[in-house]
């Protein structure tokens, strides 16, 4: 019995490794992962800070 993509109703393929399983859709790339990104930083440090930084801490 294919199951369906709850995204765009598309048929979901499972993909078992060891003990985990999962599935995704080829049609639209749903996986079904849920993610919490409460955790993300409020600060997102610039690329070139992080040059002046790596720099500070390599001199």
């Amino acid at each position: 019995m294919p199951l369906d993509c709850p995204r765009c109703g598309g048929t979901l393929s499972t993909f078992s490794l060891s003990d985990a399983t999962a599935v995704a859709c080829d049609d639209c790339g749903y996986v079904g992962v849920e993610a919490d990104h409460s955790g993300e930083p409020t600060f997102a440090e610039s690329w070139a800070d992080a040059f002046a930084r790596f720099q500070e801490d390599n001199d």
